[in-house]
């Protein structure tokens, strides 16, 4: 970390430049992009420090059923051991650490494939075969538990001893978030795809109004006047807006019924926020997604895009024909935003790149960076 730490100092004077006001301040610089012992930072000061989502609670409907993760390379096991109940765990068995489930199903236990201890769903030791001689007590030892809280159908976890409490973290958007009633949907798809580039490109790029008209003309940008668009900053890099667009669709005609709580809205309601570090929520009139963004090394990034619809959605006449048409139109804008990411990692490394100024309709993306700032460079 000291080799980071001293990348962060050399970088102070340009972090000055993005710490200006918004008509003189200019971004981040390259190297934050680039940078592996940065990159190795992030993840000790951000992604190890604040709440993640780490899927949907539907997605691990049945007692015994569960679904394994990795947050920059730190595995996970998620897991509902009872109807109430769900849990969190590493995915690391304490004999030697190997991982002791896969993929995801149901399970009545989880047995390590090296030396066969077993474990409960819920993470309890169960049995640890050829260790009678061994004087360790293992007694009411599990699989090391991480805290767990469930916001509007999301499954959250910490990987802190001390995390922030969740209620604290989440109150800039329990009333002013009326829009992403995510836990009265139901998911219908999730959208994966990998991304040659830093994962702080995508983030800043899914808040970013001032491509939409360029490179998304073909698809939305027509419909969404960026110069008319307003932020709501909130604390810790937070941030979210309301505004006029049209359905998510190519032809921008709704498909799917209304909201329930958007019925006596307009049918071109369009809101968005984002939940730092990762989350993007986005709403249309007829849909919620849910746009999680993970690092997987400091030039890759994986992108999973939940798409969430009301109960009478999936009763709608060639309902699977429509959501594989709304689910190519999701991959389109990816795929014309990962052009454009890919050639901003090319550059991030180059010695001849000078950060530009930042544009007015990039007030939410500068307040982002500010917060990256002040997290990175605090005193340890």
């Amino acid at each position: 970390m000291n080799a980071a730490i001293a990348q962060m100092r050399e970088l102070a004077p340009k972090f000055q430049l993005t710490k200006e006001s918004l008509p003189r301040a200019r971004h981040l610089p390259g190297m934050v992009y680039s940078s592996e012992d940065i990159y190795a930072l992030e993840k000790e000061r951000i992604f190890m420090t604040h709440w993640l989502s780490v899927g949907r609670v539907e997605e691990i409907p049945n007692v015994g059923d569960y679904m394994t993760f990795s947050v920059m390379n730190e595995p996970i096991i998620i897991s509902r051991p009872a109807p109430d109940e769900i849990r969190v765990c590493m995915n690391m068995c304490l004999h030697r650490g190997v991982a002791v489930a896969s993929g995801c199903g149901n399970a009545k236990d989880f047995s390590c494939p090296y030396h066969a201890w077993l474990f409960d769903v819920g993470g309890r030791l169960i049995a640890a075969p050829g260790m009678k001689e061994s004087e360790v007590d293992m007694t009411g030892a599990s699989l090391t538990q991480l805290p767990v809280k469930i916001w509007r159908g999301w499954i959250f976890t910490n990987f802190s001893e001390s995390p922030q409490p969740f209620e604290e973290f989440i109150e800039p958007y329990e009333e002013k978030l009326w829009w992403f009633q995510s836990g009265e949907c139901r998911l219908a798809d999730k959208v994966v795809i990998d991304v040659k580039c830093n994962w702080k490109f995508l983030v800043e790029n899914l808040i970013d109004i001032y491509h939409v008209g360029v490179i998304h003309r073909s698809t939305f940008g027509g419909f969404v006047k960026g110069e008319k668009i307003g932020f709501q900053l909130e604390r810790d890099g937070g941030w979210h807006t309301q505004y006029e667009a049209r359905p998510h669709s190519k032809g921008g005609q709704q498909v799917f019924p209304t909201l329930p709580w958007a019925q006596d809205k307009s049918p071109g309601i369009a809101c968005k926020a984002g939940i730092y570090p990762n989350l993007n929520l986005s709403m249309r009139a007829d849909s919620l997604r849910m746009w999680h963004v993970w690092p997987v090394s400091p030039n890759e990034t994986r992108i999973i895009c939940y798409l969430l619809f009301p109960d009478n959605a999936f009763s709608i006449p060639d309902y699977e024909a429509e959501l594989g048409k709304y689910r190519e139109f999701v991959k389109q804008i990816i795929a014309e935003d990962a052009v454009m990411v890919e050639s901003l990692q090319n550059a991030a490394a180059s010695k001849f790149l000078k950060p530009g100024p930042m544009s007015p309709l990039e007030g939410a993306l500068h307040h982002m960076e500010q917060h990256y700032i002040d997290l990175m460079t605090r005193e340890a």
